[in-house]
């Protein structure tokens, strides 16, 4: 394992709870939910034919509701693809919950689903047409820049639409905004505030939120113990990311007895609902064989998920196992391709690799002026020292053996 890789780890290690533990986690499919269809989804009976024959006759609640029970698999065939088609005919009539539903489907559906383009479309006119829940996502959008161009200011205003609407999940995402003082002055003591308000109305993410401010001793005194036992709850109420934070105090042993396989079941059952450094948690695990058995093609699974979700770090460890062919077929211009992205998100590693194509001309011209930069680059986080005398020697060489032979 090379020292950029180490230099990951330790990363990892050190900034999970600074700057990973407030961040806004993707909605698991219970965020999607109206109340309604919570209690549709929670009936015990079911008419199934009916349901479908209504839905078929265009009746847009029916159609939304179908939808409903294919995407949670109650009753029928668990089927995202079939919860799509449903929703869609919903969307198409107006239906905002449906809107929603689909726009979230869009987002973290698998991989023959995924539209960015169409997850932004849908939630915004959901959101438009006053849907709470489509409201705090299109904040959440805004604030993590994903799918449309990052701006605190128009998260701010969409999650506060959503929490005057009644939404506790956007609550608690304000306080957690709060917390870090993004797109808001940040003030721990309002932080606690909404976190607890979203409590009592029973927010799974604001019992995340509270878990995280024990463990991080923000708002309150640190009490690791206190903290998980927030998380578990959380968690256990599906919040992914009670489950990713539950997940990180297993691997690290804080405020529980470390335990890596209880860490590994917590990150898959926070990837599973989205959540992107979940994901990369576990590309990063199965990549490097930490307490599992090395397995590059569940790193490759993983690492994709968080790449696509935005995630820089993951797309450059993807483009290197793309490269060497570990885990997927060998595929050079994928590694370039990702190691270009992630190199203007401001990524070290993938700035680091693709100096190195650049360096060495694989699947580029060689360029060693350009992987000199690149490598200058990688250099404000990791040391490149050897690298840049390397690029330097043989850039000399190759500028004395272009000058002019002197005349004799």
């Amino acid at each position: 394992m090379g020292p950029q890789r180490r230099d990951s780890i330790v990363r990892r290690v050190l900034l999970a709870f600074i700057f990973l533990a407030f961040a806004v986690a993707l909605p698991s499919p219970t965020w999607a939910q109206s109340t309604d269809s919570f209690l549709i989804s929670k009936s015990p009976r079911i008419d199934l034919r009916a349901l479908t024959d209504k839905a078929s006759s265009g009746d847009p609640g029916a159609q939304y509701e179908l939808g409903m029970l294919y995407q949670s698999g109650l009753g029928v065939d668990k089927s995202e693809y079939e919860a799509m088609r449903w929703y869609q005919r919903a969307a198409n009539s107006g239906n905002p919950n449906a809107q929603n539903n689909l726009a979230y489907l869009y987002e973290t559906g698998p991989d023959g689903l995924r539209d960015m383009t169409e997850a932004v479309k849908w939630y915004k006119r959901a959101a438009i047409y006053g849907n709470a829940v489509a409201q705090l996502n299109v904040g959440r959008l805004y604030l993590h820049g994903h799918g449309v161009e990052q701006s605190d200011e128009e998260a701010v205003r969409w999650i506060q639409k959503s929490v005057d609407g009644g939404c506790a999940d956007a609550l608690a995402t304000l306080a957690a905004m709060y917390a870090n003082g993004q797109g808001v002055p940040k003030d721990p003591s309002k932080a606690l505030t909404l976190a607890k308000k979203a409590i009592k109305h029973h927010s799974s993410e604001a019992e995340a939120v509270l878990g995280l401010f024990y463990v991080t001793g923000l708002g309150v005194s640190k009490d690791s113990a206190e903290g998980a036992k927030w998380l578990r709850k959380a968690a256990q109420d599906g919040s992914g990311t009670g489950q990713y934070s539950l997940g990180l105090l297993y691997e690290f042993g804080d405020g529980v007895e470390k335990n890596s396989t209880e860490a590994l079941r917590f990150y898959h059952l926070a990837a599973e609902q989205g959540i992107t450094k979940a994901a990369a948690a576990l590309g990063q695990i199965y990549e490097l064989g930490q307490d599992v058995p090395v397995d590059c093609k569940q790193a490759v699974s993983w690492y994709r998920q968080a790449a696509e979700q935005g995630d820089a770090e993951s797309a450059a460890h993807l483009g290197r196992l793309l490269l060497l062919g570990e885990g997927a077929e060998k595929n050079t211009q994928e590694a370039l391709r990702l190691w270009t992205w992630a190199s203007n998100k401001g990524n070290a590693h993938a700035q680091f690799y693709l100096a190195g194509l650049y360096a060495s001309g694989v699947g580029v011209e060689r360029d060693l002026q350009k992987a000199y930069s690149l490598f200058k680059l990688a250099g404000n986080s990791i040391d490149v020292t050897k690298q840049l005398d390397q690029i330097s020697t043989q850039l000399s060489r190759e500028k004395a053996a272009s000058r002019p032979e002197s005349p004799q």
